[in-house]
This record gives structure tokens, C-alpha cells and sequence, in this order.
């Protein structure tokens, strides 16, 4: 950063300040101008950090003119005098320009007042008051016995000095200097003095203990008062911070210094007074030392305070564009799966007619296209979930064998389309049973072992699974093999990033959104596992899915097979009384088209209004109530269903939502509303009639909640 230029009073204002400083310190000299606090020193050391080395000449002149005040023999050697005062300020500026040379900008830390007290002060005052002795011993102004003695108080003088001008112009003045170009040091602001947090009591009693102090300075002499000071400037340096430590310094070292002198106290030329303000040195040192620790933790923990708000912040705004985000896709899933159930419905109807093979043909790709559709809906919202941490597994006992069979079976004809040899190869530790969520295994199988035969043109696709230890512990490990396309160690990395694809004509050539696999590793993970893969480009990949391994050895019977299920003879010459609530005309269509030729009569209302007055008028043996309705909806109609029989002490009538959503926290509304059960548009004619199985037959089995990736039934 580059500096302006200083001002050019800045070489001249220094030669006042100095010879002031001088004049004040006359009264603190002893015998033969031996000095025990010099001012001049002490303000030169902070003028030369300011200015730099142009006020060198205005020190060295000031000792000159000095030397003859302080009575001082020989004029020949005055700029001998001149120069160890010189020479301390100068390496004063050297030491702390070096030391600090690689900061930004200076802070009154802890560290950085020991650090400055160090070079800046102590080494300086230790090598100048030595050379200074040395001048006196060497013109017999003291002898070999005080040179020691004297040496020190000298270098005490000038450490009392410094913190009673050269720490506290530092730290307070700088800043300000800095900020109005009057200063070289580059310095950081000041924390703000916080003053308006102090309440009137403490502002009251800060003026009586300043008023204490000067009624001690006057009444006793420092030797009996240096205690007293010491446990002001600590209590509140402790308390209050750096700017009380400062304050409490320079009060109490201006009274324990000058009131001696100006009021002539009896103590005055005690050569223990003389001596004695050296004693609250090191407790004063301590003072500032603690009061910057104070200051620099309050700072901190009002800046993580700040942080921590700006992050309550950034989080409730990220939640709100989460919130919208789901919004947006609950929404535009229900408005695209409403057609999208009537498309895939009627396609469906139509199979049921008498086709050419090229119709047949073309209906077939109809369905895959609908299917495709419907799967990246799905993803699209999984991936939603997902990232707003709101995707649940569940832990149900489930038939492992049968849950891999039921997806090999059904990707077995894809399989034999391609002309691949596809194996299924369970191991015998596997046990048949297994605690989990069936459900989301089967999404990640479908989508792993639905990729292998995707990317694999010829070759094979094999799947296997056993339980092999794995750390510590054993897994229920996955592996799914294909001889396919393979990926490139370079683009493995980026394999699970969203809307991945390995090669740009990837997605056109073999379709997909590249969310399947971000998806099934966080469902995976989700679950408590791990996956990985291992690929080489044309010469196949191999995903591998480690799951825990909880047997439920308390189920290892096979569940008997359900006798194929007959409405003749479930329900023998009785016809049933459907009210079907929906505002789309397509799906009522085809939900009576679905129940045409089932013993089943259908009613039909357009909003849940409509709906309501229906079934006050006429009793119904199941009710089908999409949710999302004009004037009123499914959950209100829903609850004043409810309400209406709980009044005339009607029985239950079943109601199954059929909605378009398939937001967790919508679904489980339905369910709170009052609905027995829900089913997820758009929804199959064999799964509509499954619901009616259920939910109308005698053996009413129990059906889990789970949350599968398509329409299914939950009771």
C-alpha cells in the first residue's frame, strides 16, 4: 500500500516536543545530571515510529542543548552525551520496524505489548543506560561502586518513562495518526471504547477512586502506598480493559511522579522516593498486559457474536430458499404428475385394447418415455430432500433375498433385450433376513444395476452379495459388475457431483439426468454405509455398496404366498359406492375406466365442497379425494367428513387421498386430516385396485408407511 507523503512540520514540530520534554524532566534529576526518568527518550522512541528516522537530528540537537541544563561537564563532550540518548531511540525504531516488519497492521494483543516492551523499550534502555554509565564512570561522575546501581536505575527510569508516555501515545495514538496520514506504522482501528455499556454507579465510583488516588499520592509516600496503586491498576485493567489500564497508568504514574515535586512533599529528595515508582513497574506493565487480554477476548466474542448473527441470518435465508425451493418443486411436481397421470393412465387403457404390433410397438415407447419422466420427478425431488437434510430411512425387518430377487426380476428383461448374461449370486452367509429400509435398497439397486445394463453393450452384468468383515466389524457388501463403457480415472472424481455425466454426449446417447448416483451414495450413506467404485475406461466398472449388517434371525421363515385374490368370491353379488373428488376431468375418466368392470359404482365431485354435500347425502363405502382442489381442499373437505360422522355416529368410511405431491410433510397431512390412506400420483390401474384390496377386505393386513420412489399405497 502505498504511503503519502508526511507533512512538512513533521521535521521541525519534533525539536518543541523534545525540548518541553526536557524541561519537564529537569525537576527528576539528581546529582551531576544523572537522570532518573527522561522524557525526551520516551516521547522520541513514539515520534521516530510515527515519522521515521528524520527525528534522529532533532533528538541528537536536543541532547546537545540539554547537556549544559543538566549541568553536565566538558561542553567538548556534549554530543558525546548527545549520542546514547540518539542511539536508544534510534534502535528502538529499528528493532520494532524489524520485528513487526511482517504484519499487516500493529494491535495493542497481549503479545504484541510484550513483543513492543521488549524491542522496543527494554533491549534499547538496557544498551543505552550502560553506555551512558559508562560516559559518566569514564569523567569520574560516578565510580566503579554505583556504576552498577546507577545503571539500573537509569534503565528503570526510562522503562517507567515509557509506560507512563511511550505505551499509552502508542497504542491510543497511533490509530488515529495512521488514519489521518501522520503516521508510517501501519495500525489497525481500535476496538470501540464501549463506554455507553458503563451504567451511572460505575461512572461514579471511577471518579471517586481517581479522586482516591490523588488523596494518597499527596498523604503518603509511594513506598507506603505502591500496594494500594497496584491493586487499582489490576481490578481495573481486569474488569473494564485496555483503556481503563491506560487510564489507571497514566493517572496514578503522573501522580507518584509530579506531586512530589510540586507540592514539595516531605519525600521528595528520599533517595528510596526516588527510587520507589519503579516498583508499581512491573505491576503497571501487568495491568496493560491484562486489560489488552480483556479487550482482545471482549472483541472476539462480540465478533463471533456478529459472525454467529450474520450466520443465523445466512441460515434462515438459505431455509427460506429451501423452503421456496421445495415449494416450487412440490409445486410443479403436482402440476406435471396431474397430466402425467392421465397420459400414463389412458396408456395404460389403451394396452388393454385390441393393438396392431406397431401400435403395440409405439404405446410401449409411450410408457418408457412416461416412466422416464416420472423417474426424473422422483430424482429431482429425492435430490431436493437430500440436500435440505430432510430424507429419512426407516428400520423394518424385510426379506432381503426376495427385495434383490423382485429388482433382478425386473431388470432381467432388459437384460435379455441386450443379449447380456445377467447374474444374480447371493451368498450362503447372507441370512434372509435383515433390519433396514427396504424401500431405498431397492431405489439404489435399481439405479446401480439399471446404469451396468445401460453402459454395457455386450458382455456381462453380475451382482452379487455377502457379508464380509470390513474394519472392525461386518458389512453386507453389494457388488455390481459390468464389462460396459467404463469411466476415466480422470472423471472419477467428479462421479458423484449432481448432473454429472462422464461425456457430454453421454446424456444424449444413453439419456439420464446425473443425479441417480449423487443420489444413491447419500441414500447409502444415509442408511450407515459406504460405496465406491472401481472403473477403466472400455474395460468395465464395479460399484460397491457396504451396508450394516443387522440380521433378524427372530423372522427366518418364509412368508407364505397370498392365494391370488377374486372379488367374486371375496365379495359375492355386492357392488360397491366410490365418490371420486377431483377438479382434473382426465382423471376422474380414468379412474372409472380403471373400475369399469369391478364391482364398482362411481360418483363423481369436482371440489371438496362438492364433495362434502355428496356425502352428507348419500353413504359411500370409499372415498378417492385428491387434495389440491379450487374452493376447497382435499384436507379441509377431509376433516369436515370426519366431522360430520363423528356427529350423526356414522361409521368410518375409508378416504384415500390421491395426490399429486410428494412432499413428506404434505403426505403426512393427509394422514392427519383425516385420510386412512395416500397414494402418490400418477397411479397405476393394478395399484388402485390393490388399494381397494386392502382397504375393503376382510383380512385387512397391516401395510408399513414407508416411502417408495413411485405410487403406492400407505395405510
Amino acid at each position: 500500500m502505498k504511503q503519502r507523503p508526511l507533512p512538512w512540520w513533521t521535521a521541525v514540530v519534533p525539536f518543541a516536543l523534545l525540548a518541553l520534554c526536557t524541561l519537564l524532566s529537569l525537576p527528576l534529576s539528581t546529582n551531576h545530571g544523572i537522570y532518573w526518568i527522561y522524557f525526551p527518550i520516551n516521547l522520541g522512541i513514539v515520534l521516530a515510529l510515527w515519522w521515521g528516522p528524520r527525528v534522529l537530528f532533532a533528538v541528537f540537537l536536543n541532547g546537545l542543548l540539554a547537556a549544559p541544563i543538566l549541568n553536565l561537564p566538558d561542553p567538548s563532550l556534549y554530543p558525546v552525551y548527545a549520542f546514547p540518548e540518539t542511539f536508544e531511540v534510534f534502535l528502538a525504531w529499528l528493532l520494532v520496524s524489524e520485528r513487526f516488519k511482517h504484519y499487516s497492521s500493529w494491535r495493542p494483543t497481549p503479545k504484541n505489548i510484550a513483543l513492543f516492551f521488549v524491542y522496543g523499550l527494554f533491549i534499547p534502555s538496557i544498551i543505552c543506560s550502560t553506555l551512558i554509565q559508562t560516559i559518566l564512570l569514564f569523567k569520574g561522575l560516578i565510580t566503579q561502586d554505583t556504576f552498577w546501581s546507577s545503571t539500573i536505575l537509569t534503565m528503570v527510569g526510562d522503562l517507567t518513562g515509557a509506560v507512563f508516555i511511550t505505551l499509552p501515545l502508542f497504542i491510543l495514538a497511533t490509530p488515529w495518526m495512521f488514519r489521518k496520514g501522520l503516521s508510517r506504522r501501519v495500525h489497525s482501528s481500535l476496538p470501540p471504547v464501549r463506554i455507553e455499556k458503563m451504567t451511572k454507579k460505575e461512572y461514579i465510583t471511577m471518579g471517586a477512586v481517581l479522586l482516591a488516588c490523588v488523596a494518597v499520592g499527596y498523604t503518603l509516600p509511594l513506598s507506603s502506598s505502591w500496594y494500594l496503586f497496584g491493586i487499582i491498576l489490576l481490578v481495573y485493567s481486569a474488569w473494564y480493559g485496555l483503556y481503563a489500564a491506560v487510564l489507571m497508568n497514566t493517572w496514578i504514574m503522573a501522580i507518584t511522579i509530579s506531586f512530589p515535586y510540586l507540592f514539595k512533599l516531605p519525600w521528595m529528595n528520599d533517595e528510596i522516593q526516588i527510587q520507589t515508582p519503579a516498583t508499581l513497574l512491573t505491576l503497571c506493565f501487568c495491568s496493560l498486559v491484562t486489560g489488552s487480554a480483556i479487550t482482545s477476548l471482549i472483541e472476539k466474542v462480540s465478533r463471533l457474536k456478529k459472525i454467529e448473527n450474520d450466520l443465523m441470518r445466512a441460515k434462515q435465508l438459505a431455509e427460506e430458499a429451501s423452503e421456496a425451493k421445495s415449494e416450487f418443486l412440490a409445486r410443479m411436481s403436482h402440476e406435471i404428475r396431474t397430466p402425467l397421470n392421465s397420459v400414463l393412465g389412458m396408456l395404460e387403457l389403451l394396452k388393454e385394447t385390441q393393438l396392431s404390433k406397431d401400435q403395440a410397438r409405439y404405446l410401449t415407447l409411450f410408457s418408457h418415455a412416461g416412466e422416464n419422466l416420472k423417474a426424473l420427478i422422483n430424482d429431482l425431488l429425492d435430490f431436493s430432500k437430500i440436500e435440505a437434510k430432510a430424507l429419512d430411512v426407516e428400520q423394518v425387518s424385510y426379506n432381503l433375498h426376495d427385495t434383490v430377487r423382485s429388482v433382478f426380476e425386473i431388470l432381467q428383461i432388459k437384460a435379455e433385450e441386450k443379449g447380456l448374461e445377467f447374474s444374480l449370486d447371493i451368498h450362503d452367509n447372507v441370512p434372509l433376513y435383515q433390519w433396514g429400509d427396504p424401500t431405498r435398497l431397492r431405489q439404489v439397486l435399481f439405479n446401480l444395476i439399471g446404469n451396468a445394463l445401460k453402459f454395457t453393450h455386450e458382455g456381462s452384468v453380475k451382482v452379487a452379495i455377502e457379508v464380509a468383515p470390513k474394519g472392525n466389524q461386518d458389512r453386507l457388501v453389494f457388488s455390481i459388475s459390468d464389462t460396459g463403457i467404463g469411466i476415466p480415472r480422470h472423471k472419477q472424481a467428479d462421479l458423484f457431483s449432481p448432473f454429472f455425466q462422464a461425456d457430454p454426449g453421454t446424456a444424449r446417447k444413453y439419456g439420464g439426468s446425473g443425479l441417480g448416483l449423487v443420489i444413491s451414495k447419500n441414500l447409502v450413506e444415509i442408511m450407515g454405509g459406504e460405496m465406491d467404485v472401481k472403473s477403466l475406461a472400455g474395460r468395465g466398472t464395479t460399484f460397491k455398496i457396504y451396508l450394516p449388517h443387522r440380521p433378524d434371525y427372530s423372522a427366518q421363515t418364509e412368508v407364505k404366498t397370498t392365494p391370488a385374490f377374486s372379488w367374486k368370491d371375496e365379495f359375492p353379488n355386492r357392488r360397491f359406492k366410490v365418490l371420486l373428488v377431483d377438479d382434473s376431468e382426465d382423471n376422474r375418466v380414468l379412474m372409472i375406466h380403471y373400475l369399469k368392470n369391478l364391482p364398482f359404482d362411481c360418483d363423481e365431485a369436482i371440489n371438496g365442497q362438492e364433495a362434502v354435500r355428496m356425502f352428507k347425502e348419500s353413504r359411500y363405502d370409499i372415498v378417492f379425494m385428491d387434495i389440491q382442489m379450487p374452493i376447497m381442499t382435499g384436507y379441509k373437505a377431509t376433516e369436515l367428513i370426519r366431522i360430520w360422522e363423528k356427529d350423526q355416529n356414522l361409521p368410518h368410511t375409508p378416504i384415500v387421498a390421491l395426490t399429486a405431491t410428494a412432499v413428506v410433510q404434505d403426505l403426512q397431512r393427509t394422514l392427519s386430516s383425516g385420510c386412512d390412506a395416500y397414494a402418490v400420483k400418477p397411479v397405476k390401474k393394478n395399484e388402485i385396485i390393490e388399494i381397494l384390496r386392502k382397504t375393503l377386505s376382510k383380512d385387512k393386513r397391516t401395510v408399513r408407511r414407508d416411502e417408495p420412489p413411485t405410487a403406492t399405497f400407505y395405510h
